[in-house]
């Protein structure tokens, strides 16, 4: 699934904990998913069992009604050959007491030849059809329990396939169900995921930024010591000026200087502004209670890890930023960049 990994660097690494609430929601979400997902597989063969049983009962039931349709259409047919029959024994008689020789008189009368004629005459006119009738009755009555049996059969089919319907209906409404339930889970999971990656950046970024405070407050602290001092890429000079030289300002910004300073360089504060770190010399070169020039006090900047003041004005810097700058300067390139006054003090 979905996972966040924050690693950041500043002067160490820093890894953060996702959150066991975020964690344990997660989980729990992707296990219901799971689950539904099987029962949506579940559910799917039932609906294929399902289908494919009221196919075969929709083909019995074919079946069933075809074969009724058969037997239908036979009790038709002996209907109209016993009608045919009928009819056909009937013009025979008729034709037969017609086409009779008036000489003999009445129609099998006299003596026992005749009566023999009359008797099977009638066997002809009468018995015949009497017998076809009875069969008739007979397979009429055979096909009419079929049909019987094949409209119960077909009820029951009927029936059947009525029942796979409901249960076919039924399950495709509980797939539509756990469809939903699976998008409503899939959406809570979603969620739950990016909240936890939001917290995790939350998190990673608040470590960020207290790492990185540690980072300054520990640059801080190496700058302001004499400890931190580094080498000079060169040898820089700084002219000298007198601290009664005009532009120096009023006594505002004028300070005995640092206390800790090394004496040499609370030498050069009294000489150079007369403790003043607000003071400009005459030409607007030189700056401060050290009287840097722009360039030097660059690079005092860059020697002192203290890139935030560089093209600061070195008069509009703190007196402890300046102390702090006019340090580093002093540790790598000693007294050669001040006034020769100072030397050995």
């Amino acid at each position: 699934m979905l996972g966040l990994a924050v690693v950041t660097a500043i002067t160490a690494t820093v890894v953060v904990s996702p959150g066991t609430v975020a964690a344990d929601q997660v989980s729990d979400l992707k296990t219901q998913a799971a689950r539904i997902a099987q029962d949506l597989v579940l559910e799917q063969l039932q609906i294929g069992a399902d289908q494919q049983q009221y196919d075969v009962d929709s083909a019995k039931v074919q079946r069933d009604e075809a074969a009724i349709g058969s037997t239908q259409n036979q009790i038709q047919s002996d209907t109209l050959r016993v009608s045919r029959d009928r009819k056909r024994l009937q013009a025979e008689a008729v034709s037969a007491y017609i086409n009779v020789d008036p000489s003999d008189g009445v129609l099998f009368e006299g003596n026992q030849s005749e009566a023999f004629a009359r008797a099977e005459y009638e066997d002809v006119t009468s018995g015949d059809t009497e017998l076809t009738i009875a069969v008739l009755h007979t397979d009429q009555n055979g096909l009419d329990a079929e049909r019987a049996t094949l409209e119960q059969q077909e009820a029951q089919d009927q029936a059947t396939t009525s029942q796979q319907a409901t249960q076919a209906s039924a399950a495709r409404q509980t797939q539509v169900e756990l469809d939903s339930k699976q998008s409503e889970v899939t959406g809570q999971l979603v969620a739950a995921v990016a909240q936890q990656q939001a917290a995790q950046a939350a998190a990673a970024a608040k470590a960020v930024r207290a790492a990185q405070a540690a980072a300054t407050a520990a640059a801080a602290t190496s700058s302001t010591s004499p400890s931190a001092s580094g080498a000079a890429s060169g040898t820089t000079q700084i002219a000298p000026t007198p601290a009664s030289a005009a532009g120096q300002g009023s006594a505002a910004g004028t300070s005995s200087g640092d206390p800790t300073l090394p004496p040499f360089l609370q030498c050069v504060l009294r000489v150079e502004s007369g403790g003043n770190y607000a003071a400009v010399s005459p030409g607007g070169t030189y700056l401060g209670g050290f009287q840097f020039s722009q360039p030097t006090w660059n690079e005092a900047a860059q020697l002192a890890g203290m890139p935030q003041l560089i093209n600061v004005p070195p008069n509009q810097a703190t007196p402890a930023e300046q102390d702090d700058l006019a340090i580093a300067l002093y540790q790598a390139d000693g007294q050669q960049p001040w006034d020769d006054s100072c030397r050995g003090g």
